[in-house]
């Protein structure tokens, strides 16, 4: 987009950090997942239905017609809920990845709504993960972590470190959630220790009532 933005995903960890780095015993490369207050919505400058970097990669599903624009999904702060419950009836799919919506139950002439039900349900294996079906708010200012941090998931090791302990001081609401490591380890192996974590953190906060 050619401008400074920062990018978050919707309701979902499925930011892959450091996909192509080799298994090593460097803690500082594991990943870390910011659960960051859903209101910040507020203050989208952008708010895409899935990874918006990763758009070249699902041409073959979303056809020659349909550019990255014509799924933009407006600034209303209802939009990402709206968009769970039309393709996934409820946050608990979403967040599974359980799309409810077919193709087939859209009109021939919505053609960006029937490329985005192909895109979320599509089994083959492919150059495409789950950041195809997350929801992506884009904002062109800072957030600040002491008012909006609501949890972090982290190795450990991180939360014995005396700068980490002082810095969640300043940040009173963030719930600290700590996943092991054992030795040499890849960074992407650890996405579905993060997903689990957060199920966790969401299920006690009541998203998926």
């Amino acid at each position: 987009y050619k401008n400074d933005l920062l990018y978050l995903f919707y309701g979902r960890p499925a930011y892959k950090p450091a996909e192509s780095f080799p298994a090593s015993r460097l803690l500082e490369l594991m990943p870390i997942c910011l659960v960051i207050d859903p209101e910040i919505v507020e203050r989208a400058a952008r708010i895409l239905p899935f990874d918006s970097g990763g758009f070249p990669r699902y041409a073959e599903l979303i056809g020659p017609q349909l550019e990255l624009a014509h799924f933009e999904l407006g600034l209303d702060r209802v939009m990402p809920s709206r968009l769970i419950a039309a393709f996934y009836e409820s946050a608990r799919n979403y967040y599974e990845q359980r799309p409810t919506l077919g193709e087939e139950s859209i009109g021939i002439s919505k053609l960006a709504a029937r490329a985005y039900a192909r895109l979320i349900a599509d089994a083959a294996i492919r150059e495409v993960d789950d950041r195809c079906g997350t929801i992506e708010v884009q904002l062109k200012r800072s957030v600040s972590l002491q008012k909006h941090l609501r949890a972090i998931v982290a190795p450990a090791q991180l939360f014995d470190d005396p700068d980490m302990l002082d810095a969640l001081k300043r940040c009173p609401k963030a719930v600290p959630m700590p996943y092991k490591t054992y030795g040499r380890s890849t960074p992407a192996g650890f996405s579905g220790t993060i997903y689990e974590k957060v199920e966790t953190l969401f299920e006690s906060m009541g998203v998926f009532a």
